[in-house]
């Protein structure tokens, strides 16, 4: 680094020749290292490996066309119109660093976080007016720029045998060391340069308002490259100069008078690219408020409600809240068609709430992509007002892009924060994430359009100069992450995540990878740290950084390094299996959570899937039944045998006879210890292994592993707030999609217990409810008994449940039984269990179910879970009832994520 530096003060002095502008606050920032370090970083909280080497590419070239794509538009000073450079020679830096291959601990994963902060404070950070100004001494500027490329006295020129007549080309094709060099030194003690630039600077930064001492500092910086002497006092001339400069001029060798033309064409092209540097940034600003306003906004209204339920009350009986739910808040777009995919599978229309926001979004985007452009000409650095056009097009849609991908890496997290403040649930979020990545990809291809297009206007070499730019690194890496976003956000199509849903996750995050990395070095060896543009990337690995830091974190508590003990058995009947989780730290349970397993030995050792927890029990030191936390359910008397507990008025002895479907836990895991269990249907990919790895084992029915869990996830007040005020909580499911709401059968069970400990009133979800109505229908004969037996309790023990099952498989065993509740004696200890509820073998009739439980002048809130066309019913009757002066809110847990 050390000759790289040495190097790049000689470069520097060089370049001066041209425009005088000093390289060396750019070529001292650490940009490599920082770069390396954070694609290290990226590849290590992915769980890949990095490349035994590391390339940065070529930092930039130095003399380049017209400013497109160049670096002109980092140091816009550096370099004129017209100057090309093929020769590789030509080029800054061209570095290596070796990096190890490694997976790394979080350890080293925060510290390489706190390095890119750090790295990226020993340059300017923020963007462009907030913590970044360009050209805030513009007049100066000016002065500078207009004399910076004439030739002094005390220029030197090299040792060749070349001829340096006075009408020499300047734009002609030399190497570095063909380039005559004006030091420093020479600036310094060069009277006809200081005195013409303290000249300029006077008079022209008087009409602009500068006061003398900001005269002064701009002087020293612009003229004597920082040096505290020769003051601008006493460089001014005695006697105003009266000649003035010709705008071909080449040499500057007595006091004169900047071009007025040059100096004019000159300050309208810094002018006019500095406030279209800050327009970038404002509207960039504007684009990530609004969104996180929106959010914010709903947040603050979830948690109201969600904290005084007296307003919530007012709220719901409110005339504008009921339209707003018959109208805005509850319908589809259009119909009723929103969580059922649409024919072939082609996508979801979003709710009418989410298609509002993402249209507005849109549209915001558009315009904010679209407007405050106008040119300067005639221009230094763009032969026409078109080329100047597609400039400030690609910069500014390139930027709005860099947001949008931090909105969408926000948007995307297991742990974004936005979840439990406003109480939308993950597929809101992922719809959104969809969306903004959408636009992104649009406009990151409008950016490189934009760029292309250039290249044909009038005065420039079209293919040919285009193929120039294409072939130097930091080009080349912008189309490659261009082209990786967009095939990232166009293989996130339905058909491709529902058939080959493991193979879209993988390249997803590759895609992802590759477009951040392919920013980065499009933009740090481009641009440096002038503009702030890294500062959307840190952004973003932050988003990323922090959900992946969160998801370790979770894995690690919960089940330390060896994985948590789970039971792994058979439902007879049917292709679902229940998961019991002995997870090794306290959890906090609650209705409506799930949480993400990963089962070791079993696929790819980092692909995990949510399930909804079905059931849990809190840790005890004795029975399950008589801990607080837990439910004396079916599963806890299953465990309170095995555990061979037979305590009076409590103890439950399994025989025999008991129904096969019917499942307890292993002594030495059940006796007083907490878990979760999950009831999972085989699919494809790790759970169509897992239910293979079951049916192989010695008992074809039982297997005992080790798992991780990753959760838990979701239950948040914000989400479940309805059932705060409800006065009766209906359950609409079909399926599988019983699992969610379990949850909630076991909380208000717990709490309506008939002559049992309940639990204190101020932890109870549904405060007011009476009235809980489970209405559930499934193919599976065997799951709707299994759930019966294993996860609720009689109706007659529990106050105000009720429950109602359909059977639609073809079995005979889906018969209905008698409308009164069916008993089942069990020759153990005396004790006759009942089963909940008949089964009818029907379709459930969701509109006749739901009016039968609604009642006028009571609140009720409807669950709905199970698939997308039953769910969509489901909204529609609620909306019905909205419009028919019935007080129904709605909960809803969806499949399609």
């Amino acid at each position: 680094m050390n000759s790289l530096l040495t190097a790049a003060v000689t470069i520097k002095a060089q370049l001066k020749l041209y425009t005088g502008v000093k390289l060396a606050q750019y070529v001292s920032t650490p940009y490599n290292s920082l770069s390396n370090t954070i694609l290290i970083w990226i590849l290590i909280l992915t769980v890949e490996t990095v490349p035994d080497s590391v390339t940065c590419g070529t930092c930039a070239n130095i003399r380049h066309s017209a400013g497109l794509g160049g670096i002109s538009m980092a140091f816009p000073n550096i370099y004129k119109p017209g100057e090309v450079s093929t020769r590789a020679e030509d080029n800054l830096f061209d570095l290596q660093t070796n990096t190890p291959a490694m997976r790394s601990t979080t350890f080293f994963a925060i510290l390489s976080l706190l390095g890119i902060i750090k790295n990226g404070q020993t340059a300017e950070s923020g963007i462009m007016g907030f913590g970044l100004s360009l050209y805030q001494d513009l007049c100066c500027q000016t002065c500078h720029d207009s004399l910076s490329a004439l030739y002094l006295s005390c220029t030197t020129f090299p040792e060749h045998d070349m001829d340096m007549d006075m009408s020499m080309d300047m734009d002609m094709d030399m190497s570095m060391d063909m380039m005559p060099m004006t030091s420093e030194e020479c600036y310094a003690v060069n009277t006809p340069w200081l005195q013409t630039m303290a000249y300029c600077i006077q008079q022209n930064c008087n009409a602009d308002g500068y006061s003398s001492d900001k005269q002064a500092k701009c002087f020293s910086v612009q003229a004597v490259g920082g040096a505290s002497k020769p003051t601008f006092q006493d460089s001014l001339p005695a006697r105003a100069p009266t000649i003035e400069l010709a705008e071909d001029a080449m040499w500057l060798n007595s006091t004169s008078l900047v071009n007025k033309n040059t100096y004019s064409s000159i300050f309208g092209t810094l002018k006019e690219f500095t406030r279209q540097e800050y327009m970038h940034t404002r509207y960039s600003v504007i684009l990530l408020l609004f969104v996180l306003g929106i959010c914010v906004g709903g947040g603050i209204l979830a948690q109201t409600t969600s904290a005084f339920l007296g307003f919530h009350t007012k709220l719901n009986a409110s005339t504008l809240w009921t339209k707003l739910q018959q109208h805005i808040f509850l319908p589809a777009l259009f119909g009723s068609r929103r969580l059922e995919p649409l024919p072939g599978n082609v996508g979801y229309v979003p709710s009418r709430t989410l298609s509002i926001f993402i249209t507005i979004f849109v549209i915001i985007n558009i315009v904010l992509s679209s407007v405050s452009f106008r040119t300067s000409q005639p221009n230094t650095w763009f032969k026409s007002g078109q080329f100047e056009l597609c400039e400030y097009v690609g910069n500014r849609t390139g930027t709005l892009s860099l947001v949008n991908m931090c909105i969408s890496i926000l948007f995307a997290g297991r742990n974004n924060i936005l979840i439990a403040l406003t109480g939308w649930n993950q597929t809101a979020f992922l719809t959104l994430h969809r969306w903004t990545a959408r636009v992104a990809a649009l406009q990151a291809a409008v950016h490189s359009i934009a760029y292309t297009l250039a290249y044909f206007e009038p005065g420039y070499g079209g293919a040919a100069e285009y193929a120039v730019q294409a072939a130097l690194p930091f080009y080349w890496w912008g189309i490659i992450a261009t082209i990786a976003l967009c095939l990232a956000a166009g293989f996130a199509i339905l058909p491709i995540r529902i058939r080959y849903y493991e193979l879209f996750l993988v390249t997803h995050i590759i895609f992802v990878i590759i477009a951040l990395v392919g920013c980065w070095y499009h933009l740090i060896p481009h641009f440096g740290y002038v503009f702030g543009y890294q500062t959307w990337l840190y952004i973003a690995f932050a988003f990323w950084a922090f959900d992946r830091f969160a998801r370790l974190v979770r894995v690690a508590y919960y089940n330390h390094l060896t994985g948590s003990a789970a039971t792994i058995e058979a439902i007879p009947g049917c292709d679902i299996m229940q998961v019991t989780v002995f997870p090794r730290a306290a959890w906090d349970f609650g209705p409506g959570q799930h949480s993400f397993l990963y089962l070791a030995g079993l696929g790819k050792f980092w692909e995990s899937h949510p399930f909804s927890i079905a059931g849990w029990r809190g840790q005890s030191s004795s029975t399950a039944i008589s801990s607080p936390a837990s439910l004396p359910s079916p599963i806890a008397r299953s465990n309170s045998a095995v555990e061979g507990e037979d305590e009076k008025g409590q103890g439950v002895v399994m025989s025999e006879s008991q129904p096969s479907s019917t499942i307890s836990l292993p002594q030495n895991q059940a006796q007083g210890k907490a878990y979760i269990r999950f009831l999972i249907r085989a699919h494809s990919g790790m759970t169509s292994t897992l239910q293979s790895r079951l049916l192989s084992s010695p008992s074809r029915s039982s297997l005992e592993t080790s798992v991780y869990t990753e959760g838990p996830y979701a239950g948040h007040r914000a989400t479940i707030q309805p059932l705060f005020i409800a006065d009766t909580v209906l359950c609409i499911v079909g399926g599988i999609g019983i699992t969610n709401i379990l949850g909630f059968v076991q909380e208000y069970s717990s709490a309506n217990l008939r002559g049992g400990d309940r639990r204190d009133k101020s932890q109870r979800i549904m405060k007011k409810a009476k009235r809980f109505i489970l209405a559930w229908s499934a193919r599976e004969m065997a799951l709707i008994e299994h759930v019966k037996r294993n996860f609720l309790l009689p109706k007659d023990e529990v106050d105000g449940i009720e429950y109602s099952f359909w059977c639609t498989g073809s079995s005979s065993a889906t018969e209905p039984k008698t409308d009164a509740v069916h008993e089942e004696i069990q020759k153990d200890a005396g004790v006759t269990v009942q089963t909940p509820a008949a089964i009818r073998a029907e379709r459930m009739d969701i509109r006749t179910v739901m009016r039968s439980y609604v009642e006028t002048g009571q609140q009720a809130t409807v669950m709905v879970c199970g698939p997308g066309n039953m769910a969509d019913e489901a909204t529609k009757q609620v909306i019905q009832c909205v419009r028919d002066g019935f007080k129904v809110n709605l909960v809803e847990e969806s499949y399609t994520w």
